[in-house]
């Protein structure tokens, strides 16, 4: 292993190990300990173990390939922080960090004209039975194109720390602080802890690659902690799910019941995981093949405008049907939608078949190995768009988190962003080989 690398911002070592301990746990927990701690029965069989790991194993193939492909052709002399086109980073930056606050403005308006008050704020605080989830579900509820912009706070954060590291942290620590926080709200009052994961795994792989590993103090000895970070990781994963577990179900439902918190915490963490490939195999099992982008790409579905040609496309699909929707019928049926993820890695079989699955996930690996190795070269693309690809990786065995609307969002910024930045190095490289030819003449 390179001394300037660390294995687990590498995509293939972090699906690979991910997806097989969350695959063969969920497999060898037994159907009582189901029954008992998540109140399901167990449908995760060997079929869907093999089909789980055969998914892995393709997103692993394609990432690997990436990384033995040979060096990308690259302009001579390059550097990111010198040759980044800063006056449109830095317009770009605070235009989203503006509308992400006042998404979050418009939406506790919103949430105030509904009727939320200090009492109920109060109450959620002190962990007052119920009052998280009528925070969540009465006032909180997602207002369209207002949440939205919410999620612009994504590329200020992803923007603001490339100024920082290049140009000074003394401009841009403070939006960046006040993101942190707002997204700590949110995830308090809405119940919604991947606000905070979505800023906290992209600002771990930037400071990482661009801070720590290019440290002058940096050498093998010193950086052998690092290669530990994951662990680290797993007892903050702990702590933030504890803390917003205390709030969301703990005080309201299980306070009392015969558990210790961190008992409980325990057992509700590895059932989210757990019961999300379960979940999967269960839909896998009662839903039909869509043939359709439905799962992997769910925003089709949830954009203006775009819903209305998925719609058109797929007619006679009632997934998307509130008053028909199979999807929690099913798990209210059979299963607990208290735990309703339905496995990122398995959904892309109900959307296309196992074959088509396969497929899927060889392209996605292929994608990610690309993006990484751009992040490793410290090219546009690579530094945009691999912090939230990353995130998805992570995040694979439970959600598809690529093709949500909050992850897709952020897109409509980043790749006419990603085209400029690009753009802007070919004038400038050009323009110096201009100038090389001419004063060799």
């Amino acid at each position: 292993m390179n001394q300037r690398q660390v294995w687990w911002l590498n995509p293939a070592w972090v699906a690979g190990s991910m997806g097989l301990l969350v695959a063969v746990a969920a497999y060898l927990i037994p159907d009582a300990a189901y029954q008992l701690y998540w109140r399901t029965p167990k449908f995760f069989d060997v079929g869907a173990l093999w089909t789980t790991l055969a998914c892995v194993a393709f997103f692993v193939a394609g990432a690997t390939v990436m990384q033995w492909r040979r060096g990308v052709a690259g302009y001579a002399s390059y550097n990111w922080a010198a040759d980044a086109p800063w006056g449109m980073l830095h317009k770009t930056f605070w235009f989203c960090f503006w509308a992400s606050l006042a998404g979050y403005g418009a939406w506790a308006g919103v949430a105030a004209s509904r009727g939320a008050n200090l009492a109920l704020v109060s109450g959620v605080l002190h962990g007052e039975k119920g009052a998280s989830y009528v925070m969540k579900e009465v006032y909180l509820v997602t207002v369209s194109g207002v949440t939205t912009l919410t999620q612009l706070g994504l590329v200020a954060l992803i923007l603001g720390l490339l100024i920082g590291k290049a140009m000074g942290w003394r401009k841009v620590l403070l939006p960046l602080i006040t993101l942190y926080v707002l997204a700590g709200a949110r995830a308090l009052f809405n119940s919604e802890r991947l606000a905070v994961i979505e800023l906290a795994i992209p600002t771990a792989v930037l400071l990482v690659q661009l801070v720590v590993l290019e440290s002058p103090w940096w050498t093998p000895s010193r950086g052998r902690w690092l290669q530990l970070v994951p662990v680290i990781g797993m007892a903050g994963l702990v702590g933030l799910f504890g803390a917003s577990e205390y709030f969301r179900s703990w005080s309201t439902f299980y306070s009392g019941g015969g558990q210790s918190f961190w008992e409980f915490v325990s057992l509700r963490l590895v059932g989210y995981y757990a019961t999300a490939l379960n979940n999967g195999t269960l839909l896998i099992s009662r839903l039909e093949t869509i043939g359709g982008p439905f799962f992997t790409l769910h925003f089709l579905w949830r954009f203006p405008l775009l819903n209305t040609l998925a719609h058109a496309a797929y007619p006679n699909l009632q997934l998307d049907n509130v008053e028909v929707d199979p999807y929690m019928s099913i798990l209210q049926r059979e299963a607990n939608p208290e735990f309703n993820n339905g496995g990122g890695l398995l959904l892309p079989v109900i959307d296309y078949g196992f074959v088509g699955a396969l497929l899927f996930w060889l392209i996605a690996g292929l994608v990610c190995g690309a993006a990484y190795r751009q992040f490793q070269k410290k090219r546009p693309a690579g530094l945009l768009f691999y912090p939230l690809l990353f995130t998805g990786v992570v995040e694979m065995v439970r959600i598809m988190y690529w093709g949500e609307g909050r992850a897709v969002t952020t897109y409509f910024v980043l790749i006419p962003l990603a085209w400029a930045w690009n753009s802007a190095l070919r004038r400038t490289y050009s323009y110096r080989r201009q100038m090389i030819q001419q004063e060799g003449i």
